[in-house]
């Protein structure tokens, strides 16, 4: 069925989206630290399925705002969200239109997403207190509107390259440019979930089966 629904088109695996010159997409930007408290939005955080993969790869949502995860193919997808706080859910979705919703509760970078009938298909969440959070764009840019000003600590997450934070003095009225580059050679995100696969019961000599990362 994905196959079909795919047909003629080339499906891209967006682990490392980069461009020619290095500039890198789906990296995950927040502010890290005390921030002034501001409204969690009403509407959701919107992750879509559609063509066997998830669309966005990386966003992100304030703590008590709701994720709505669609399903956009008509055939049968999971939502398996991985979590290490109190964030996690296994639900089904079989049928195109169909819209689950999430209510998250905890600060968490990342949360990660898959489907575990489409073992390819995986997301990753971050969900913070506060509306100072961005994901950058094929250009490898980000903005942090409106970011209040002071002695500001940023820190950026990667699914392949990990963390990296830095401290940003933000003026008062005026922007600042804060860079940050990898050089390829990192670990892979320690923040990323493992799966845990336990073998039919009745197996004998049966163990764990690890699977890190996708």
């Amino acid at each position: 069925m994905c196959s079909k629904i795919n047909a003629g088109k080339r499906v891209v695996q967006e682990t490392v989206a980069a461009t020619a010159d290095g500039s890198l997409a789906n990296v995950f930007v927040t502010i890290v630290g005390p921030v002034p408290a501001s409204p969690v939005p009403s509407a959701p955080a919107v992750l879509d399925q559609r063509g066997c993969v998830y669309t966005p790869r990386v966003i992100g949502i304030r703590v008590g705002q709701e994720l709505e995860v669609r399903n956009s193919d008509e055939l049968l997808h999971n939502v398996h969200g991985l979590s290490v706080r109190a964030n996690g859910f296994n639900v089904s979705e079989p049928k195109a239109g169909m819209a689950q919703r999430f209510r998250l509760k905890d600060e968490e970078v990342m949360l990660r997403l898959k489907c575990d009938i489409h073992s390819w298909m995986v997301a990753y969440v971050g969900v913070v207190t506060h509306p100072y959070f961005t994901v950058t764009d094929a250009a490898g840019n980000f903005e942090l509107a409106n970011a209040p000003a002071g002695a500001r600590r940023i820190r950026i997450w990667h699914e392949r390259y990990g963390e990296q934070a830095r401290a940003v003095l933000v003026p008062s009225g005026s922007a600042v440019t804060a860079d940050f580059s990898f050089t390829g050679d990192e670990k892979p995100a320690a923040s990323r979930v493992v799966d845990v696969t336990f073998a039919a019961a009745g197996s004998a000599g049966a163990l764990p089966v690890y699977h890190g990362g996708d």
